[in-house]
């Protein structure tokens, strides 16, 4: 009977302990009035539970044993109260006769009380009871001295109690309106009241009083001004702010408790926030990704004695970082520390006319660890952050530019996008060649939702960022999330023993040597918006503050012409292999196919010569503009310039200095580039089967940009002097990396350089540069850029593609698509080129093709002029009305549906494009290109 009677005692106990109160609100229904708390059933109820769960008390009392052998000092909402007094447990046995002495001498009755005091022991000073269910809600360990009285917590923090100072009376109760939003935010039963605690949980901070339903959102206000948000059912509680900084346009909402803060536009009140505020109820989300989503800062960390370079710090989570927020002129400013790892330092983030500045100055990172290195930080990584109800899309810079559409279901984790801003540092050479994919050439982002857009720039440290995109489903968030992330100390890896599975890693050496991060956010209210009004303001950023200059001209629409001079070839001599210099198209040549261009009808023309001097034919540095002898000579050379000036061409000789052999002053070690692991970085040539090293053939080295000043400032001079008016940088306008060895140069430094020889060019020749790409930084220096591309990088992850680098460039800079003769599928790029207003360009070669074989123009197969001269005319021919009616014209439109594409210009030209039916439309005027059997293509032009 004993046993039996103590198994029951301890089975109603556990029972009892299973019960938890919790925070739940009964439905608005429309009402203003506050509504009372409703049943733990109806928070059951809910059809989508986050990952993550709600803190649970384990407090196991029934309220017949707390009014047995506790004391009650009062009720509140709905909770009577109870405490443990002095001594209480010697009281108890006194009550009962008495304690034996030794517990073999226990009665069953004795027994039972035992075992009763010690679970009273394992509660806390004070225990509530739920009325309703007449179980323990709470326990309370202790209580904090306040003004009021004593401050009480419960176990999980589930609940606060005020009692007077002799804690004989309850003052008040409160219950966390969510422990997954906030462990500070409590709310009275009858919904009319919110309270926060300061973050030491031992103090109230702030009182808000129930104020109606706005915009589906239950506002509390404070006597101070500020305000709270929670969900119209009071289940979540979403945030406490204050209004910051304002301007005519723009004013903050500040979250001093979080650092998160909203910039609403004044004239629509949409609010761009800094992290989603229902990240904490994101059903996908784990503890640490739910961190992530609330934080407006992350640092990531290497440990360079245990080669560990993962480990990231989210301002988000209490555990990682504690931070103050301060204001400051226009805005505030953020202290982040995270003390546990050694790092702390301010980010200010300011209000301007028309953007919000994010700004962290890499100085006052201060590390007090010196096992630790900063390498990584994301600044407002969930800035604008679309939950999967949102609709809309983020514009990616990769290529031409891409669309990837929130919640597009390509959820498979590999699919996640992240490219680095500018190109991959290429002095780290892979082991193997990897996918072939365009670049970012401008470091911006865009997000498109509702009828709001937003351009998000890198003003500042984008020559050491990458952008990260991913869509809901991905990465266990429910959350589309785009950002950028600044990498502070590069790493790279080397591999032991000649063992591909050895591999370590390498940290930058010394102090952060990346340039001050600033980003900057612009928001775009109109009635449908879209990433066309992304790329129109960007396009106005790029003239306004960044020096760009509108080269475009009116009823301008040139070919652009690339020829190939001369290449090494080996050549036997004496039955020896020997490399030669071997002529493609020397001087005379070169004249002979401009002059069968001009003389078809081609009347503009930009030209480029490749390899057109000794130098440039053997790879070497190639500055002294000194033609080659094997091409023509001088004679020849000045027969050549002198054609193409009377004809009223531009014209940009090439100099390849990027990738060299030694020779000229320039040699594979004071010349070249150094990893971050300490090995001269090689530009090596892969095999194209097998995409691994060629060991047929000979390695370049990577110039340094420790040279960029002598080699542009030759350039100018040597070009000058030589009464050439422009040049082509080859290589050098796409292209950014470091040199991480003794001259310490990162690739901010590198930028400099290469922004202080393009000026150096722009400014001593007539004519400018040429380049064949060109990164943002390059855009205030060039003359026309070659090789735009005409689609993404195609990364599973995209939708589509669409012309954001066109449209933000169309009527400022010339450019020309790649080499039509080189497309396969020339037909689609004339096309494309109509809808995107590009000039079309072509590749060409006088020798037959097969003189490149074994060379390294071997890529050229398709370039012999003879095939393509009469075809390039027509097709110029056909083009050249259109794209000269608008070249000095802004692209104000552009949009695609199935196979056809309108595109609208400044001057009112509308094109509409047809792929499948193969026609260009505009003013009236038809292009057709269409098959012929016996000639191969036919065009048509109508008016």
């Amino acid at each position: 009977m004993g046993k039996l009677s103590k198994r029951l005692l301890l089975c109603l106990l556990a029972v009892s302990s299973l019960t938890v109160s919790g925070s739940v609100y009964a439905e608005a229904e429309g009402s203003e009035d506050a509504p009372k708390a409703a049943s733990a059933a109806a928070e059951s109820a809910e059809p989508e539970k986050a990952r993550r769960v709600e803190a649970s008390e384990k407090a196991a009392l029934s309220a017949d044993d707390a009014e047995k052998y506790l004391k009650k000092i009062g009720s509140a909402d709905g909770y009577d109260v109870y405490v443990k007094e002095e001594r209480f447990d010697e009281k108890l046995w006194e009550a009962a006769g008495g304690k034996p002495k030794s517990k073999k001498d226990y009665t069953e009755e004795q027994q039972l009380l035992a075992d009763k005091i010690a679970e009273l022991k394992k509660l806390g000073g004070m225990v509530i009871i739920d009325q309703k269910t007449g179980r323990a809600a709470a326990s309370f360990k202790s209580g904090s001295g306040i003004e009021e009285g004593k401050l009480w917590v419960s176990d999980a923090g589930r609940f606060f109690v005020v009692t007077d100072k002799d804690v004989s009376e309850v003052l008040r109760l409160r219950q966390a309106v969510s422990t997954l939003d906030s462990r500070y935010a409590f709310i009275s039963a009858d919904g009319k009241t919110v309270e926060l605690l300061r973050r030491d949980m031992k103090r109230p901070d702030e009182v808000f009083r129930y104020d109606g339903i706005e915009e589906g959102k239950a506002v509390y206000k404070s006597d101070s001004g500020s305000f709270s948000w929670l969900t119209a059912d009071r289940k979540h509680f979403l945030g406490a702010f204050r209004y910051g900084a304002e301007n005519d346009s723009f004013r903050m909402l500040v979250d001093d408790r979080t650092a998160i803060f909203g910039i609403e536009n004044k004239e629509t009140g949409y609010i761009w926030w800094s992290s989603p505020l229902e990240a904490s109820q994101d059903r996908l989300a784990t503890g640490l990704l739910a961190d992530e989503l609330r934080s407006s800062n992350m640092l990531r960390y290497g440990v360079p004695l245990s080669r560990s370079g993962n480990n990231m710090l989210r301002s988000g989570s209490e555990n990682d970082c504690t931070f103050t927020v301060s204001d400051i002129p226009d805005g505030i400013r953020v202290v982040y520390n995270y003390s546990g790892a050694g790092f702390k330092f301010p980010v200010e983030y300011t209000l301007a006319e028309d953007h919000l500045r994010a700004c962290v100055k890499v100085s006052e990172i201060e590390e007090s660890n010196s096992a630790n290195i900063a390498t990584e930080m994301t600044v407002l990584g969930s800035f604008g952050a679309a939950s999967d109800k949102e609709e809309g899309y983020f514009v990616i810079p990769d290529g031409s530019g891409a669309l990837v559409r929130f919640n597009n279901q390509r959820t498979m984790q590999n699919n996640i996008y992240q490219q680095r801003v500018y190109g991959a540092d290429i002095t780290a050479v892979p082991q193997n060649r990897g996918a072939v994919s365009e670049q970012i050439y401008l470091p911006v982002y865009g997000i498109v939702k509702e009828d709001n857009a937003l351009l998000a720039v890198a003003v500042k440290g984008d020559s050491n960022t990458y952008l990260t995109a991913n869509v809901s489903g991905q990465s266990n968030s429910s959350y589309n999330i785009c950002n950028f992330t600044f990498i502070l100390r590069g790493t790279d890896s080397f591999y032991m023993s000649g063992n591909n599975r050895d591999k370590y890693t390498v940290f930058e050496s010394g102090a952060i040597k990346s340039d001050d991060i600033e980003m900057r956010y612009y928001p775009i209210s109109k009635k449908g918006a879209d990433y066309v009004d992304v790329a129109e303001r960007y396009r106005q950023y790029l003239l306004d503050e960044q020096g760009v200059k509108i080269r475009s001209t009116a009823d301008s629409a040139p070919l652009y012409l690339d020829l190939y001079g001369g290449v090494m070839k080996k050549k036997p001599v004496l039955g020896i292999p020997v490399s030669l210099r071997t002529s493609l198209t020397d001087y005379g040549q070169a004249a002979e196919i401009i002059s069968s261009l001009r003389d078809s009808g081609v009347e503009d023309m930009v030209i480029s010569y490749n390899n057109w001097t000794n130098d440039g034919i053997k790879s070497r540095v190639d500055t002294d503009g000194a033609p080659s002898g094997k091409l023509g000579g001088k004679s020849g050379f000045k027969a050549l310039a002198d054609l193409i000036g009377d004809s009223g061409f531009s014209f940009y000789p090439a100099s390849a200095d990027r990738d060299f052999l030694s020779g000229g002053g320039y040699n594979a070690f004071s010349g070249t580039a150094v990893r971050i692991s300490g090995a001269y970085s090689r530009i090596v040539n892969y095999d194209k089967a097998y995409g691994v090293p060629d060991g047929y053939r000979r390695n370049k080295s990577l110039l340094s940009p420790d040279c960029y000043t002598e080699v542009f400032g030759d350039i100018a001079d040597n070009y000058s002097k030589a009464g050439l008016s422009g040049a082509a940088p080859v290589g050098l306008t796409a292209s950014l990396y470091g040199d991480y060895g003794k001259k310490h140069i990162s690739r901010a430094q590198a930028e400099v350089l290469l922004k202080e020889g393009y000026e150096k060019l722009d400014e001593k020749l007539s004519g400018g540069i040429l380049a064949d790409r060109a990164n943002a930084y390059a855009l205030p220096y060039v003359s026309h850029i070659t090789g735009v591309p005409l689609t993404s990088g195609r990364f599973d992850l995209f939708d589509e593609d669409i012309p954001f680098y066109q449209i933000v460039l169309h009527g400022v800079i010339p450019y020309s698509t790649s080499a039509v003769n080189g497309s396969p599928d020339p037909e689609k790029l004339l096309l494309m080129a109509a809808a995107t207003g590009s000039n079309i360009s072509y590749d060409m070669i006088y020798e037959e093709t097969s003189e490149l074989k074994d060379t390294e123009l071997d890529g050229l197969y398709y370039a012999n002029y003879k095939g393509w001269t009469n075809t390039a005319a027509e097709e110029c021919r056909l083009l050249e009305p259109l794209l000269s009616e608008v070249s000095d014209s802004f692209i104000t439109g552009y949009e695609q549906k199935g196979d056809v594409i309108i595109t609208e210009f400044s001057d009112g030209t509308v094109v509409t494009t047809d792929l499948d039916a193969m026609t260009v439309k505009y003013n009236g005027s038809v292009i057709e290109l269409g098959r012929n059997n016996e000639k191969g293509e036919s065009f048509r032009n109508e008016r």
